[in-house]
């Protein structure tokens, strides 16, 4: 991905810039015959042999070596670290001579300072214009051919005391992208050193990004969550790029394979390009928080620069790149634009993004003015780009741990949240359930009082009567207790009805059952309504039944002193005559239909006898 970012600036600014630059050197240095000269003691580690030299433009490609020495047009002193020509079908020669002014024969290395130029041709020329060594490198060629076996094409030169030699370099692309070159000259245990802490640096590099990737792989097989498994999947491409971009691939991985090696670079970068733009999309959740048009101009990108590796397959190498270029902006725009968006509306995990974000761009950025000579080659400008990338990772990293930690604190927060809500709905459905049973038990109650009361007088009914009055009988003959029990007719009542009317009848009938009611007050007592306005007495007899003659006759003197008018019967007022019967508990009585029938007897004489008053019998 960074691969392509880095054309992006080349494209747009690189070759405006170094035409700009020679341009301006061809009106202001006069041509020359010979190199520039670069002095050389036994003192200087390195030399940055940019500043003294000299480049010329083979339009047509088809200049040798002797044309180019044998030209005094079109050479151009080039004064700066890095020479880049972009995006050019030319071929590129640079020259210097170095004039070596020690004391004893020491050896230098040449360095070019990329590991991806296509053709690199190395001539050293003595003072007679003799060639001394040819070496003929570079990206496209089979990595034995390298003269010093590093991941950067470097040739390896002996100087004697005042011997002054040329160094002429042809540079040379497979299909018009130019690699940004650095001429350097080294002291070999300089050299050495800066091999070593350079691979021990990118060791530790590619160290840290494996192992956030095996993490974050561990994390997707053990979670299941698409964010770790993305991620995975844009880590492994950014490090296969990596890898590949600073020749460490083509060194160690497939050395006989220069034409896979260059495939393999586009389209690593198109892969780091999709995978971050799908990372994107899911980390930042832009289907559901972004504006819809931003996650289309993600999506529209990321499907663009997948498509751009296609011209990879065929052998193309600077095509996949030209034309990733206004996807590869699209989507690190959009991307940008989204976090800073979601950063603002104080969304978690688009602090990390944007931080992370940032650090790449710095990286970049550096980067492409070191290449464009805006600032001097240093440690900062030639490492800041895999010191942002890796902590790209890392803060990437952290950032998805975080939203692991917050989802899952979320989750737990919810499950709290739904836990406290289960339990007060199931308190509150318990609440109702116990309500509702006692309210269906009041039903019940209701509905079984209902079943066996009158609902004219609320006395017992007849069907209740049926079941108490033959039950208390079986209890007297298996426990042989007293009981008594009493039925009482109110006097001519068809003719009170006749008189004054059924509601004033069902008026009577209510205060004669109240009045009664009034004197029941032990728990055995109970009223029954036998039919029309004759009732039943059933009574809880603890002492001797002949005590309870005076409570019934109670009962009647009440009746009648509710002085309820009646005037076409034998008395004045309402009146009741009734049939009271006791049983002892050495009675012979077996049958219930015996005490109903004798009370019954008892209530017709009563009636016979003038009404308005109590017939007792033991039986």
């Amino acid at each position: 991905m960074h691969r392509s970012l880095f054309f992006v600036g080349r494209s747009v600014l690189a070759s405006l810039w170094a035409c700009l630059l020679m341009g301006l050197m061809l009106w202001a240095a006069p041509a020359r015959a010979v190199p520039l000269r670069v002095d050389i003691t036994g003192a200087q580690p390195s030399i940055m042999l940019g500043l003294n030299a000299q480049v010329l433009e083979d339009a047509a490609g088809q200049m040798t070596l002797a044309d180019v020495q044998a030209r005094t047009q079109g050479w151009v002193d080039f004064h700066a670290d890095t020479f880049n020509p972009g995006f050019s079908r030319s071929v590129w020669w640079a020259r210097v001579r170095l004039h070596y002014t020690g004391a004893q024969t020491v050896q230098r290395v040449i360095d070019v300072g990329t590991p991806l130029q296509d053709e690199l041709d190395f001539y050293v020329l003595n003072a007679q214009g003799t060639v001394v060594q040819q070496v003929a490198t570079g990206d496209r060629r089979r990595f034995a051919t390298r003269p010093i076996l590093t991941h950067v094409p470097a040739l390896l030169i002996e100087l004697t005391p005042g011997q002054s030699v040329d160094v002429y370099v042809r540079m040379a692309s497979h299909d018009g992208l130019q690699e940004a070159v650095a001429l350097r000259l080294w002291q070999p245990v300089a050299y050495t050193q800066a091999l070593q802490t350079e691979t021990l640096a990118f060791g530790l590099y590619y160290g840290a990004l494996i192992t956030v990737l095996l993490y974050n792989l561990f994390l997707f097989l053990s979670t299941r969550q698409r964010s770790f498994g993305i991620y995975t999947a844009y880590v492994s491409a950014f490090l296969l790029w990596s890898f590949t971009f600073r020749g460490y691939a083509f060194q160690y991985l497939w050395p006989e394979q220069p034409l896979f090696n260059n495939q393999v670079l586009p389209i690593a970068a198109a892969a780091c390009y999709v995978t971050f733009g799908l990372f994107v999309m899911d980390y930042l959740q832009s289907r559901r928080l972004a504006p819809l048009w931003v996650h289309r101009v993600l999506q529209f990108s990321t499907f663009g620069n997948a498509l751009c590796v296609s011209p990879a397959l065929f052998g193309y190498y600077a095509l996949p790149f030209a034309l990733s270029i206004p996807f590869g902006v699209t989507e690190m725009g959009a991307a940008l634009s989204l976090g800073i968006w979601l950063f603002i509306k104080g969304y978690r995990p688009a602090r990390y993004f944007i931080i992370a974000f940032t650090l790449l761009s710095v990286g970049v950025v550096l980067y492409y003015l070191r290449v464009l000579g805006a600032l001097p080659s240093n440690v900062v400008t030639e490492n800041f780009l895999q010191i942002g990338s890796a902590l790209e990772v890392l803060l990437l990293a952290f950032g998805l741990a975080d939203q692991m930690n917050t989802l899952r604190a979320d989750k737990l927060r919810a499950e709290r949240q739904a836990l406290a809500a289960q339990t007060a709905l199931n308190n509150e459905l318990e609440s109702l359930v116990k309500r509702r049973t006692r309210a269906l038990e009041s039903a019940n109650q209701r509905l079984a009082a209902m079943a066996i009361t009158d609902e004219l007088t609320g006395a017992y009914n007849r069907r209740h009567f049926n079941t108490v009055f033959h039950a208390e009988v079986a209890r007297h003959l298996r426990n042989r207790a007293p009981m008594a029990f009493c039925m009482l007719d109110i006097d001519q009542f068809k003719l009170y009805n006749d008189r004054y009317g059924h509601l004033a009848g069902d008026s009577v009938l209510q205060r004669v059952a109240s009045t009664i009611n009034g004197h029941l007050q032990r728990a055995g007592d109970q009223l029954f309504r036998l039919g029309g306005e004759e009732f039943g007495i059933l009574l809880n007899v603890d002492e001797p039944p002949e005590k309870v003659l005076p409570f019934i006759e109670k009962i009647r003197a009440d009746i009648e002193g509710l002085a309820i008018p009646h005037e076409l019967a034998s008395h004045p007022v309402v009146t009741a005559s009734m049939g009271l019967v006791w049983v002892s508990g050495s009675s012979p009585v077996v049958r219930a239909e015996e005490v109903y029938a004798s009370a019954d007897q008892l209530l017709y004489q009563a009636k016979a006898q003038g009404r308005n008053r109590v017939v007792s019998q033991a039986l």
